[in-house]
């Protein structure tokens, strides 16, 4: 059971960095010439899925494993099972679970407090990592998915930075057009 918490949580690390980085690509249109804006949001949508789908796989496993099993109340809980690394794992999925609900309900909000929650996922997706790093450290495999964790990690730090510098660097560097 240990081999399926292992495997989907890198499932769940892989989909969740994929999917702060096509949010970004929606949010910016820097993808709409290639694909529109209504296919890239719902790649964004099937990423965000995958990824929760996976990390619920991870935390489900917990409650089967013989040696450090945990209860669905630990799982829902931060801090209950008395684990720092369990519960950033905690508060990561829960953040994320609430940009579904806010999705859910987007009509009956105003663009500005959508907006706003949706911006949770920046701290989601930063707990989630550290989440990683510091389960692959308790278990003794920090040395064999460091270099893995880094090659995703730096790509999405980059391309999350760049989401909040103004436009006028892009343009003024080159990288973007002006269109009249």
């Amino acid at each position: 059971m240990h081999e399926v918490a292992a495997l989907s949580a890198h499932a769940a690390f892989v989909f969740l960095c994929l999917g702060l980085c096509w949010g970004v690509f929606t949010s910016t249109g820097w993808l709409r010439r290639l694909t529109g804006r209504q296919a890239t949001r719902n790649s964004h949508v099937v990423l965000v899925t995958l990824a929760l789908a996976f990390a619920m796989s991870h935390a489900t496993a917990f409650v089967f494993m013989e040696g450090d099993r945990l209860g669905p109340l630990d799982l829902a809980v931060p801090f209950r099972a008395g684990d720092l690394t369990v519960a950033l794992g905690i508060v990561s999925v829960e953040l994320m679970l609430a940009l579904v609900a806010s999705t859910l309900v987007r009509r009956l909000l105003s663009h500005r407090r959508w907006l706003w929650l949706h911006r949770l996922g920046y701290p989601a997706v930063a707990l989630g990592v550290v989440h990683s790093f510091t389960g692959a450290l308790v278990d003794g495999h920090l040395r064999a998915l460091w270099l893995f964790g880094v090659a995703l990690v730096v790509p999405v730090a980059l391309v999350a930075g760049l989401r909040f510098l103004p436009a006028r660097l892009f343009t003024t560097a080159g990288l973007l057009e002006v269109r009249q």
